[in-house]
């Protein structure tokens, strides 16, 4: 069978420049593009709004391009090039995790989109080989797929009239989630209506859905139900890791002079940082120095004023608890390597990477007790209420210590095998082709 040529949104990805470092729905849209254009036997173009229609620009191209933004987050470094990783090394040796200085200096959410910087790192990606204006969507051939798996795509203003001269293409999204609808509490009202623009134009336009798990995927088909979507074909794949977690990892000496926990993702409600924080406060009380460390790998975002302000007014705090924002991928799976476990006390997720990535590399994941996690991480993590701080409390203590139990669940977890990415798109394509 021919191989269907495919259209890849590029919005996402490449506003996502603007970061210093990959977020992991970037490594997931960076991966899918890396499949697509570099392995997809048929034709594969990028496609990007432009102020004189949406267009499309040619595998080599976006490639290229590609290649520029991995040369910005510094992906295929070493940690010994990442200054946020040596910093994070320097605390542990000291056994400080930082002043109150420092907690109140990341409070920032990171750059603004429209800021000089911004504007310059989008427009490296994009021009590096010159202005190119590519060619019209309209000139796709004949039952093309376009594919969106970033959202911001939906959204653009007129993202989909060129649809009504063509018809024969079909278009595919991956939606994550539909947490701001369900959970509108953890997002800011804008994110709550964009994300109702999403689900309104995927509804009208989607010829079929790819989700993480099955639990997003019946929470999507519940949302679709509000806007009278017809029948839509949802296919649940679980997200693949890269390569980078699945290698032999040993740890780092330069980490290992002190025990630590790890917490990856963004500071925000919805993530749970909280309840870390008052189980570290119970432990710090009651061991004093020897408590271990809780090393928090990302950035503030919504509404992370209350938990960055009470790590910078609290001294034992901040002694135990070190911020390390800006990891590239190879400095965080080597923390994730040498951390006693990894900790996400989520009160809602699509999938959840870290704890698949963290037991990729042999360490434990201890996981809020939600669908998405138990989706996604079966029988391998071990799992606790959002809001069981006792459990927490108890389920940390013991992944301390070098017990038999812990050494058990550390030799199982050399069994543990996720979906990569060459198994992951041959899923996906059997989808797309099927379409």
């Amino acid at each position: 069978m021919t191989a269907r040529p495919i259209a890849y949104n590029l919005v996402r990805l490449v506003l996502s420049a603007i970061h210093n470092t990959p977020r992991g729905v970037d490594r997931v849209d960076l991966g899918y593009l890396s499949s697509l254009f570099e392995t997809w036997p048929g034709e594969v173009y990028g496609v990007l709004p432009s102020a004189i229609g949406v267009r499309i620009f040619p595998r080599d191209m976006v490639l290229r391009g590609r290649d520029r933004l991995v040369k910005f987050w510094n992906e295929h470094g070493g940690v010994a090039d990442d200054a946020a990783f040596e910093a994070l090394v320097e605390r542990l040796a000291r056994g400080s995790g930082g002043t109150g200085s420092d907690f109140v200096n990341i409070r920032s959410r990171g750059p603004s989109l429209f800021s000089p910087r911004s504007m310059l790192r989008i427009a490296q990606v994009l021009l590096g080989d010159g202005i190119v204006l590519g060619r019209s969507i309209l000139s796709l051939p004949k039952d093309s797929i376009y594919l969106d798996i970033g959202h911001y795509g939906i959204t653009f203003p007129g993202a989909f009239k060129w649809r009504r001269h063509r018809p024969d293409v079909a278009p595919v999204f991956l939606i994550h989630d539909t947490i701001p609808l369900d959970f509108p509490h953890f997002v800011a009202e804008e994110t709550v209506r964009a994300h109702h623009r999403v689900m309104k134009k995927v509804a009208r336009q989607a010829r079929a859905l790819i989700v993480p798990t099955a639990s997003a995927g019946e929470t999507v088909r519940q949302r679709l139900a509000d806007f009278n979507a017809p029948a839509i074909p949802i296919h649940p794949v679980p997200l693949p890791i890269d390569d980078l977690f699945l290698a032999p990892r040993p740890p780092n000496p330069a980490l290992q002079s002190r025990p630590y926990f790890v917490i990856c993702g963004a500071i925000e409600p919805r993530k749970n940082h909280n309840l870390l924080l008052d189980v570290w406060d119970s432990l710090v009380r009651s061991q004093g120095d020897a408590a271990p460390r809780l090393v928090i790998a990302g950035a503030p975002g919504f509404r992370s004023e209350e938990t960055m302000m009470r790590l910078a007014d609290s001294p034992h705090l901040r002694d135990h608890v070190i911020p390390a924002r800006g990891l590239s991928s190879p400095a965080l799976a080597q923390v994730m390597a040498g951390a006693r476990a990894l900790l996400m006390p989520s009160f809602a997720e699509g999938f959840g990477l870290p704890p698949v990535e963290a037991m990729a590399l042999g360490t434990p994941a201890l996981v809020s007790d939600i669908p998405a996690h138990r989706d996604a991480n079966g029988d391998w993590a071990l799992y606790r209420s959002p809001t069981d701080h006792a459990g927490w409390k108890e389920d940390i203590l013991w992944l301390s210590q070098d017990s038999e139990r812990y050494l058990a669940m550390k030799a199982r977890l050399r069994n543990f095998r996720p979906a990569n990415w060459t198994s992951y798109m041959a899923e996906i394509g059997r989808i797309l082709q099927d379409v």
